[in-house]
């Protein structure tokens, strides 16, 4: 959610660290000062890096004694142990949220953007949920200081020391994930009673070994800029997934955001106040928000997004709500035929500017989608042409096809290739928590022969 996957964007802020890890053998000790040092007043930060650096997060992890490559024995009282110890690490943060700070959305970004670097890099065999990244890779920029740094000063190492001797880094970083989404689920479910819980631990299997380098992860992670074509790739060429199961899992882009010192790109996929409760908040933005073309991101040419243009965008009290090429392509392209597919750059290029003028309650906006009406307002006095709709809405009349390239760059009618799949999640939360849970475990246990927990 970095040049950079769904995970990889997920955001990280890092507080000041005064000590580095020497792990050149099997155990590591704190020696010499910092990968980086980060002066923080809540918002503000310095990163200073030197040339430390590791070739993946085992060569990271603090261990008094020599680390477990391969969990041996888990039972179900081992995995609630080390679900309660992250959980605790989670809930030691503050609890609320701005528009641009919100510490456990930003804690739990961070260890799901470390867990699924570590299983998107699974192709033919090779790879997925081994624990390691590769480090050096710029496609995981800033994973290093999450790691080491933590975010605001609590590292998720702080909980593998206590299970590294017995358990390994790669069932590790899979147990931290689902735990940090049932603590964030916790948030729903304390405000509605009514909203279903999710469950792991009935479905976790350990054995998982961790690796120690990964090269050939190099180049693996969806680029964003790519649209579908990336997701594709990755997630239903290389592990397997459908494209139901492949947009079920994008859904945990509800936490979290982006930021520009990692991944390029910039604000939160759902609100700030939202960013820390898992639910299907994702799908309903698509779907339910008008969004708009954003070029070169902090001036990088090389990112580009969609934000937030409609009448509730409102980025002092919510905070910068975007999305990727690789969120909207899911339900929208280029064309009405679904060939060309969504790019905020070319977008952005035909000068469009078109979106919902307000945001609308998900069965209008399904109902306006599905007859042709993704943007502008449908109450201009005396246009009740769509045509002369959209042609306000976008500057031209589409009386020739030369209009088409400013087409607002979404289609007349969604044709993305998972979109009867959004509509369903945006409309059942509890269907999408059940495909979640399948494409969750399929990328997880994908390259390994596991074994079930021990009652």
């Amino acid at each position: 959610m970095a040049s950079m996957s769904w995970f990889h964007v997920i955001f990280g802020i890092f507080l000041r660290c005064e000590s580095t890890f020497d792990c050149s053998g099997t155990a590591c000790s704190s020696s010499g000062h910092g990968l980086l040092q980060v002066d923080k007043a809540m918002g503000q930060q310095q990163v200073t890096t030197t040339t430390t650096t590791w070739a993946s997060p085992y060569y990271m992890m603090r261990c008094v004694g020599t680390q477990a490559m391969t969990t041996q024995h888990m039972t179900e009282a081992d995995y609630d142990s080390i679900t309660l110890k992250v959980q605790g690490l989670y809930q030691s943060l503050p609890s609320t949220c701005t528009a641009t700070e919100c510490p456990q959305a930003d804690w739990a970004g961070c260890v799901l953007r470390m867990a699924g670097h570590d299983f998107m890099d699974y192709k033919d065999g090779e790879g997925g949920a081994d624990g390691c990244v590769d480090l050096t890779d710029a496609d995981n920029s800033g994973l290093a200081e999450c790691l080491h740094a933590g975010e605001f000063g609590i590292s998720i190492a702080d909980a593998y020391e206590d299970f590294c001797e017995s358990v390994s880094l790669a069932d590790f970083l899979v147990i931290a994930a689902e735990a940090v989404m049932t603590a964030s689920r916790e948030h729903v479910t304390a405000e509605d009673s009514s909203r279903s819980t999710i469950d792991f631990k009935s479905q976790f299997k350990f054995g998982r070994t961790t690796a120690t380098t990964c090269d050939f992860a190099h180049g693996r992670l969806p680029n964003p800029e790519n649209s579908c074509s990336a997701v594709k790739e990755t997630f239903v060429d290389s592990m397997g997934l459908t494209w139901a199961q492949a947009a079920a899992l994008m859904g945990v882009h509800t936490l979290g955001r982006a930021q520009v010192s990692n991944s390029g790109y910039n604000g939160w996929w759902s609100s700030a106040l939202m960013s820390r409760k898992f639910n299907n908040d994702y799908f309903v933005s698509i779907l339910a928000k008008g969004w708009s073309p954003e070029a070169s991101v902090a001036g990088n040419p090389a990112k580009n997004q969609w934000k937030r243009a409609d009448s509730g965008a409102d980025e002092a009290a919510l905070g910068k709500e975007m999305m990727l090429n690789t969120d909207l392509c899911l339900a929208f392209s280029m064309d009405d035929e679904g060939a060309v597919e969504l790019d905020a750059a070319t977008a952005a290029e035909a000068g469009c500017e078109c979106a919902w003028g307000t945001p609308a309650a998900i069965s209008t906006a399904i109902t306006k989608y599905e007859n042709g009406h993704f943007c502008g307002s449908t109450d201009i006095p005396g246009k009740d042409n769509f045509k002369l709709q959209r042609a306000i809405c976008c500057g031209a009349e589409f009386d020739k096809v030369s209009d088409a390239v400013i087409d607002c760059g979404l289609p007349l009618k969604p044709e993305g290739p998972a979109y009867s799949s959004i509509k369903k999640f945006a409309n059942n939360e509890d269907k999408w928590i059940k495909v979640f849970k399948g494409a969750w475990k399929i990328a997880t246990n994908n390259g390994f022969s596991l074994k079930r927990l021990r009652s």
